[in-house]
């Protein structure tokens, strides 16, 4: 017999949820659920997203201080030199950017961690509606990121000659060699996608459900999380802030409506994958320290053109590939039990 009659209808009961296999993605909220309101399982509390996010913020701290002995000491015995700038850890670029991947990517574990650990819900639920990644939709999305940064290159070559940017260059690079190459991009590879996963996590994932948790409108979540995800990259040009921002708002946006975050994922990802690659291609490329922020208007400019096109492609296959928007039903043997037990 279920323990809450006040429950109501499309909750799903604890014995329920034992009764399923194991391998069953289940979420404690009534079907039709948006994606931002899935933290309000049926042990949400009112403190319990506030703690939850004080609890990431600190586990992700205390993360670091291994994380930064196991370097010292891998550094150590590789004959990697530690930085005497204090902004960085190594004086070899490619350990310091891998040093900083690994940073950014311990914040995903942080987040999946305190969702299970102070909300008392399903890790999946920071995925998506379905309760896990969907990794079919994921495949997709990155079919059509490779493509928009593809034309995103082509865009921002196309504005830089015309707006004369690229003649100013005093020199140009120097190719740095296959060897630098590809270990540089066997690094970016294996850690980038872990990097730019985890600030989605946070960013589009994270702060839209801690907000979806007492606000019933989205918009209040994914426009603090793309605020912040801007400061994040520090304050650089007003042009590079607006682009930040407009890139934050419309995977926002595309969590919404796609109901999970693989489509902000694939986007990022890729973009994050390529100019990394780019960068690494060239003698001290990675000891470059600008960031997205510090970019001219020639970037927002054509970035706008490309998220939007990214955007309307992404809903338009959601739609023909029916991709939930929100939480469904609960399976049929979990209803059967819920309709015994009430």
């Amino acid at each position: 017999m279920s323990t809450n009659p006040h429950a109501p209808a499309g909750w799903i009961p604890r014995d329920g949820r034992q009764a399923l296999p194991s391998k069953s993605h289940v979420i404690a909220v009534p079907a039709g659920t948006p994606y931002h309101r899935l933290a309000l399982s049926e042990q949400h509390r009112w403190w319990r997203p506030l703690v939850a996010t004080l609890t990431a913020m600190a586990g992700w701290w205390l993360s670091l201080l291994p994380l930064v002995i196991v370097l010292s000491v891998a550094g150590a015995m590789a004959g990697v030199e530690q930085s005497t700038d204090s902004d960085l850890l190594f004086a070899d670029p490619l350990w310091d950017y891998a040093a900083l991947l690994l940073t950014l990517a311990l914040m995903l574990p942080a987040v999946l961690l305190a969702a299970r650990w102070m909300q008392c819900r399903a890790a999946g639920t920071l995925c998506s509606v379905a309760g896990r990644l969907r990794w079919r939709w994921l495949l997709v999305c990155l079919a059509v990121a490779a493509a928009a940064v593809l034309f995103l290159c082509g865009l921002l070559a196309l504005f830089a000659v015309t707006s004369g940017a690229a003649a100013s260059e005093s020199t140009p690079p120097t190719w740095a060699g296959w060897p630098t190459f590809l270990t540089a991009g066997a690094v970016i590879v294996l850690l980038v996608p872990l990097q730019a996963a985890a600030e989605e996590y946070v960013f589009r994932g994270w702060f839209l459900q801690v907000f979806g948790c007492y606000l019933r409108t989205p918009w209040v979540g994914i426009a603090v999380g793309a605020v912040l995800f801007a400061l994040a990259h520090g304050l650089g040009t007003p042009w590079g802030f607006a682009d930040l921002v407009v890139f934050g708002v419309v995977l926002g946006v595309l969590v919404l409506r796609t109901g999970g975050l693989e489509a902000a994922i694939a986007f990022h990802v890729v973009n994050n994958l390529f100019f990394s690659l780019f960068q690494a291609a060239f003698v001290d490329g990675l000891s470059d320290t600008s960031t997205r922020a510090d970019a001219s208007w020639v970037l927002p400019a054509a970035d706008a053109i490309v998220m939007l096109l990214y955007a309307w492609v992404i809903l338009r296959l959601s739609r023909r590939l029916r991709i939930a928007r929100t939480a469904p039903e609960p399976p049929r043997p979990l209803a059967e039990a819920a309709a015994t037990a009430g």
